[in-house]
């Protein structure tokens, strides 16, 4: 037990010692009770130490006035000890529960901290492994290109040493003519067998195609790499104004070499609005649907995409023509960590995420499925956008 005899002494005890109960007089030299209380109860690092005011003075305005203070009890003298100790008791067992309460939501704000790490470090990963499987279709989309682009080239580079040979021929000519030399005749049949070797007709048309091959190639270089530029923003923190039909195209170019092979994609776009939404995330929805969609089919099928608009939104449809999800799994679809596909097929995130991006925008996604038909994933994206915002000027979601 530590004593103060007044007001001032008792506030440096307490900040020194953070006893377990306070017992406080009202009546104190320099600082009455109920001040020291409410001095003690404005300091984070002691309000919970429970205070009990011990005084002769049974006012009800003082009693209510210490309450008010935050003190825990009012103890009004004389003192009947055994009660007084009980009460004593009681106020120690409060402070007691509060740490244990206290230490319990310090536990479980960190456990949560280190879930909610764990659970973005699982999200980043799921991304990881998109544009890891992106990248490797990506570099085969962009190798077509550049391996005819480089055939070309070999072919333009011997098309150019042919051309050469035959303007020195011409120029040997016209230099002999110039000087007038008697064997015109046979120079100029010596030309005329240098043109037929080198096949100028065929020469001239094919430099034509190769210069038109080569520019469309570049083209679909430069189209990828900007389709994957745009698509690789997926954490881009503003919102952006977005034409859904041009991002779905945008992502199916990017998952082309995913989809190609064992898929017909058709498109039924609609006429929709621009609406404001988090671009990246978007297609990273896209991109998961779709990629699921091509797992989906076994041998070749067909991935319809769809797009319309209605009341105050604008929805997207994936449809697949592959095995379809059973009942029993349907329900857990968007759970994560859950997945049908064998060890290394995925991280089971994929939907998940999708399903929080598309919480995160105030819209909605869900799938109906037959078995051995196939199934489709219908999402809606409010008009207005994550936030309701007024302008141009939209506020980011995290």
């Amino acid at each position: 037990v530590v004593s103060a005899d007044n007001g001032q002494t008792a506030l440096e005890v307490a900040q020194a010692d953070r006893p377990d109960v306070i017992l406080l007089d009202i009546m104190m030299p320099g600082m009455n009770g109920i001040e020291v209380c409410r001095r003690l109860k404005a300091d984070a690092a002691l309000r919970s130490i429970p205070v009990v005011m011990v005084s002769a003075n049974d006012r009800e305005d003082d009693i209510i006035a210490a309450l008010d203070a935050s003190a825990q009890d009012y103890i009004t003298k004389p003192i009947r000890w055994p009660i007084a100790a009980a009460r004593v008791r009681s106020a120690v067992r409060i402070k007691l529960a509060h740490d244990t309460i206290a230490e319990q939501r310090n536990y479980l704000g960190d456990a949560l901290a280190r879930l909610q790490e764990a659970h973005a470090q699982l999200l980043q990963a799921d991304k990881m492994a998109s544009i890891g499987q992106l990248a490797a279709g990506v570099a085969h989309e962009i190798n077509n290109p550049i391996g005819f682009i480089s055939i070309n080239l070999n072919s333009l580079e011997q098309y150019t040493d042919d051309l050469k040979r035959l303007l020195a021929a011409y120029d040997e000519l016209a230099r002999e003519l110039a000087e007038g030399r008697s064997d015109l005749a046979a120079k100029a049949e010596k030309v005329r067998g240098v043109r037929d070797e080198v096949d100028t007709d065929f020469l001239l048309s094919d430099l034509s195609n190769l210069i038109a091959e080569s520019v469309d190639g570049t083209q679909r270089v430069r189209r990828i790499v900007a389709d994957l530029r745009d698509f690789s923003h997926v954490d881009a923190p503003e919102v952006s104004e977005e034409d859904i039909n041009n991002l779905l195209d945008k992502t199916i170019n990017v998952a082309w070499n995913e989809l190609k092979y064992k898929t017909e994609v058709a498109k039924e776009y609609g006429d929709i609005p621009i609406i404001p939404c988090f671009g990246g995330k978007i297609g990273q929805v896209f991109l998961n649907l779709l990629v699921n969609a091509a797992q989906a089919i076994e041998e070749h099928g067909t991935i319809t995409v769809r797009t319309g608009a209605a009341d105050e939104h604008v929805w997207i449809e994936v449809e697949d023509t592959g095995r379809g999800i059973p009942p029993e799994n349907l329900k857990h679809i968007f759970d994560p960590f859950f997945t049908t596909k064998e060890v290394g097929k995925g991280t089971g995130m994929g939907l998940h995420l999708a399903y929080k991006i598309i919480e995160a925008h105030r819209g909605s996604i869900n799938v109906e499925s037959t078995v051995g038909k196939g199934s489709t994933f219908h999402i809606e994206l409010p008009l207005t956008g994550p936030t309701e915002v007024k302008g141009t000027q939209h506020e980011s979601v995290a």
